[in-house]
């Protein structure tokens, strides 16, 4: 899918994150509370806890553990909604979660990481239902309610703010106050873990309106009220929304996120008109971030602006010029994976330098480099799956089937299905009609085996209808 198409399925009801478009669960689920029964003796419900490279102590794959911890002590919990194929996620919990500056919060919260693709985190996700990955939730142990979310990448002083205004949210369900701009802000976030998007468009725009001026949390609120929008569909009235905000996001990785969304408002434009002005405003704004060398920016969070600022010029009809972004951007991440100080840091940048190099023209260029992170990762199903994508995209299908199904023997949950697609896109573009038919049969299997909670509808029934238009007579 080209990036433009990408940012089309955003609009029409698939969210992007880390540069993919993806699908999210049904309608939430709302399974019941953990019973007391179900949970750790209090005694032993914080010892599994472990610190990872930073002052956080972390839960893995275990609500039930963390709750039971949170509710001995009366903390709220904060869950990092992840994914190992999320480029974002994995730069968030390398340079941001371990930073020192977030260490005394290690007292003042339970932490806990769920792997989105693991079905046994199913009901919690789909309690939770993240709006893009990395999303990260502040809920109250008093009664499992949400109290705070912020989405997508974030700086230090961002995540610090975000949990902060979690914990007075905690607070304020035993009954302490929460200004008005907190409580509007909670609502919304309430509200777009229900899909119900009109009541977040009025949360986040009456606490934005009731906010103080230089409100922390006000770029990550701006973002969720843009991305309701679009999830609404109200493109028209989003245009509205960009111009009124896209000089007030900051310098952080929320910026291009606005921006992101700012140009999926833009290519539902009605008014052709309106189209090319408002494109030549985010790309203006986008130009002014990358070239802010002092911006809180992760390597990863300058990629995705010059990955968005490339893809803006593009839709101007600038094709030199995005192609200057694109370069800059390789050399960014070239020299970012070539310094990392671990394999698994290093995977951080294996999509987005997979993206970059195909959108050059040049994708197995890198096929040595995601060679090495296969053999530095045996266990990761991403680098084979990245291998098999640059493949695909080269014509070489013989070696795109083969990581391909070494990817499949490797994945699991919707991942797996997602590696069968490939795998399928595979054989349609080698014209064996067959295997493909196989392969889309297996994916369909994969997504009606997952559970009911982690089960999409609209994806089962595009997958469905994947596979009939290889069974189907011509």
């Amino acid at each position: 899918m080209s990036r433009s198409a990408a940012w089309f399925s955003l609009a029409v009801g698939a969210f992007v994150a880390c540069g993919e478009p993806v699908s999210l669960p049904g309608p939430v689920r709302d399974p019941p509370p953990a019973k007391a029964q179900d949970l750790p003796k209090p005694a032993d419900a914080c010892a599994a806890a472990e610190r990872e490279g930073g002052g956080l102590r972390w839960f893995h794959d275990d609500y039930p553990q963390a709750l039971a911890c949170a509710k001995s002590k009366s903390l709220p919990i904060m869950i990092d909604m992840w994914a190992p194929w999320c480029h974002t996620c994995l730069s968030m919990q390398a340079y941001v979660l371990t930073d020192d500056r977030l260490a005394d919060y290690d007292r003042r919260y339970v932490f806990l990481a769920l792997d989105t693709d693991r079905e046994n985190n199913a009901e919690i996700v789909a309690k939770y239902p993240p709006a893009v990955w990395p999303t990260f939730f502040a809920i109250s142990s008093t009664d499992e309610s949400i109290a705070s979310r912020f989405v997508g990448a974030g700086s230090v002083d961002q995540i610090a703010q975000f949990l902060d205004d979690g914990e007075r949210g905690h607070m304020a369900v035993g009954g302490a106050p929460l200004p008005a701009h907190d409580a509007a802000a909670r609502d919304g976030d309430r509200a777009s873990a229900a899909k119900t998007w009109d009541a977040a468009i009025t949360a986040y725009t009456t606490a934005l309106a009731s906010a103080p001026p230089q409100w922390a949390r006000g770029p990550d609120v701006m973002v969720s009220l843009v991305a309701a929008y679009n999830r609404a569909k109200k493109w028209d009235a989003c245009d509205d929304v960009v111009r009124t905000y896209l000089d007030r996001t900051g310098n952080a990785a929320s910026a291009s996120d606005f921006a992101s969304h700012a140009l999926a408002c833009a290519e539902q434009q009605t008014d052709a008109a309106e189209k090319k002005p408002l494109r030549e405003s985010i790309v203006k704004h986008l130009e002014t971030l990358v070239n802010d060398e002092a911006a809180p920016l992760s390597v990863d969070d300058r990629s995705d602006a010059l990955m968005y600022l490339r893809e803006g010029k593009d839709a101007l009809g600038l094709a030199d010029q995005a192609k200057v972004a694109a370069l800059r951007q390789r050399a960014l991440l070239d020299e970012a994976a070539a310094q990392a100080t671990d394999p698994r840091v290093a995977m951080t940048y294996n999509w987005p330098r997979a993206e970059v190099y195909a959108y050059l023209k040049v994708p197995l260029e890198l096929a040595a480099a995601l060679e090495k992170s296969v053999k530095d990762l045996p266990k990761e199903y991403d680098p084979p799956y990245r291998l098999a994508w640059i493949h695909l995209q080269a014509g070489k299908h013989d070696d795109a089937v083969r990581w391909a199904e070494q990817a499949i023997g490797l994945a699991y949950g919707p991942r797996k299905a997602r590696a069968q697609g490939v795998l399928a896109d595979i054989h349609h573009a080698r014209g064996d009609e067959q295997a493909e038919r196989t392969a889309r049969a297996a994916a369909l299997a994969t997504l009606k085996a997952l559970p009911a909670a982690a089960q999409n509808p609209d994806v089962i029934k595009k997958a469905q209808a994947d596979l009939d238009a290889v069974t189907s007579p011509k």
